[in-house]
């Protein structure tokens, strides 16, 4: 090896140790300098002063204002229109006139309806009872067993409670389940021991693995009666409860009980009086027929005020949202033949219709609106009927309205792939208002006053635990003094602190500035790349 080439390695062997300590310094300083001053460039620190304010929680929707609920203003059927004087979208005072009916055909849609009333007047006084009592017979033969009501009693109180008046065995028999030995076999004779000691001959009816079913005439054993099962030998085989081997239970629904006409264990035919009821209402066909005439009688009321002047005049103020009013036609789906006076279309021979009444006219109050927004399914448990919502318009610049949530959907749609839940809002009428404008809902969900905020952004939080600085290194720009806190109500801007900080601390936080935001340019800006569009072909 030459002794130049010695001189270069010996060389290269010096500089190296100095370049492996300037390595490790500019480490050093990248790990400890840096990070303590930790507000480099594109960040700043901001300081907040907890103090007391208020805070207001609110949930925001959007929607198209539309009618308030919609009612139907209705004539009776069969009468001639003469003239209708408005139409869909019209709006309408209180006393205006809507439509104009022809003064025979009223005539004859009032002897109608008297007709009417006479018919339910004969029907209603055939079908009241001439007698206020009502006797309950047996349908079948049978025994007495158990009788569940006495005098006075409401027949279906007891039958609710106990699910009878009164128990009847059918085929004679009693019977009680005991544990049989290996023994025994169906058609095996067995002595009945009954409470009183008194003894009555049994027989072995059904065998179901170790019990069985022994019966007992029904002439004297009770109901419940606890009894005994012995072999002829009197050998005792087991206990149990006597019950009806073949029960009937008497349903009753009506009246009072008056009177009893039978005791327990009698034995009764066919058509025997078990019960005498009173103070029993009237069927549901007599309270249709009372239902019907008082109809007729409301109809007959109408059409009196339409005799007197022929027009039907609006009862409020309303917006018309439609009719079903067609001039020269008849109301409803009845049509009449002037010249004869009958009404054709609705009738067959032989029955009696009742009038009745259509729709005339579709209307919505003027005195409010509705709008419907749809509210996230993350917010919905918090939106309740009742709640206050701050209204604005997109047409109508510098003015809001307050409105009322009226109801909130219990079930979901689907918009855009996400659960929505609409929400009914109510809000007052106002002459710049119209239906279909679009419209931006507040509503407020909850709210707190006189209570402790610090900004949003002045929360850490790590391992769980939520905290804030309360100090600050003036030298180094270090954040220091942290404080576990406790947060409660926020708006997504302020935070309430309920525990760990008292009124007046000052705290402190990062904020990314705007540079360090977007370090490139604006967003939409890209690097070396004019950001001014253009369309079509560059011709160049």
């Amino acid at each position: 090896m030459s002794e130049n080439k010695k001189k270069s390695q010996k060389k290269k062997f010096k500089i190296w140790p100095w370049v492996m300590t300037g390595f490790v310094l500019i480490l050093a300083i990248l790990l400890f300098v840096v990070p303590a001053r930790k507000t480099g460039p594109g960040y700043s620190i901001r300081e907040a002063k907890l103090e007391k304010s208020n805070i207001t929680v609110t949930v925001v929707g959007t929607g198209h204002l539309d009618y308030d609920e919609t009612t139907d203003i209705e004539v009776p059927e069969g009468i001639l229109v003469d003239r209708v004087f408005v139409e869909a979208c019209d709006r309408v005072d209180k006393g205006s006139q809507l439509a104009r009916f022809d003064p025979l055909s009223v005539q004859l849609a009032i002897d109608r309806v008297l007709g009417d009333i006479e018919s339910y007047d004969l029907a209603i006084q055939k079908a009241l009872p001439f007698d206020d009592t009502e006797v309950m017979r047996a349908r079948v033969a049978g025994r007495v067993k158990a009788i569940y009501v006495e005098e006075g009693d409401r027949v279906s109180d007891v039958y609710e409670e106990l699910g009878a008046v009164m128990l009847v065995s059918l085929d004679g028999k009693m019977a009680v389940s005991v544990v049989c030995s290996d023994e025994m076999h169906t058609g095996d004779k067995v002595n009945v021991v009954l409470s009183d000691g008194a003894v009555k001959e049994g027989t072995v009816k059904g065998l179901d693995g170790k019990m069985c079913t022994v019966t007992v005439t029904d002439n004297g054993p009770d109901h419940g009666e606890k009894v005994t099962v012995e072999t002829k030998d009197g050998d005792v085989i087991g206990t149990g409860a006597l019950f009806v081997n073949k029960p009937l239970a008497i349903i009753g629904l009506e009246g009072k009980v008056k009177t009893v006409h039978v005791a327990n264990n009698e034995k009764f035919v066919v058509g025997k009086a078990l019960l005498t009821l009173e103070d029993l209402q009237v069927g549901s066909a007599y309270e249709k027929l009372i239902e019907d005439r008082e109809k007729s009688k409301q109809q007959l009321s109408d059409l009196l005020t339409l005799q007197k002047t022929h027009m039907l005049l609006a009862s409020s103020d309303a917006f018309i949202l439609g009719t079903t009013l067609q001039e020269g036609e008849m109301t409803g789906n009845a049509t009449t033949d002037m010249g004869t006076g009958s009404l054709t279309g609705q009738l067959s021979p032989g029955t009696q219709k009742q009038a009745d009444s259509s729709a005339a006219f579709t209307v919505a109050p003027v005195n409010m609106f509705t709008l419907m927004i749809n509210i996230d399914e993350l917010d919905i448990l918090t939106v309740k009927k009742g709640q206050k919502a701050e209204i604005s318009f997109d047409a109508i610049k510098g003015k809001t309205f307050t409105g009322t949530v009226e109801s909130v959907a219990v079930k979901a749609i689907e918009a855009g792939g996400i659960a929505k839940y609409p929400a009914r809002i109510l809000v007052a009428a106002d002459d710049s208002m119209r239906v279909g404008m679009s419209v931006t809902a507040k509503v407020t969900v909850d709210e707190k006053t006189d209570i402790l905020l610090i900004p949003v952004a002045a929360l850490q939080e790590s391992v769980g635990q939520v905290f804030v600085y309360t100090e600050k290194n003036e030298k180094t720009d270090v954040l220091e003094g942290k404080r576990d806190v406790t947060t409660g109500l926020s708006d997504g801007d302020r935070v309430e602190i309920t525990e760990g900080l008292d009124e007046g601390v000052t705290v402190y936080y990062r904020v990314a500035s705007a540079d360090n935001m977007f370090p490139f340019g604006p967003p939409g800006m890209m690097p070396g790349r004019n950001t001014q569009q253009t369309s079509g072909n560059n011709d160049g």
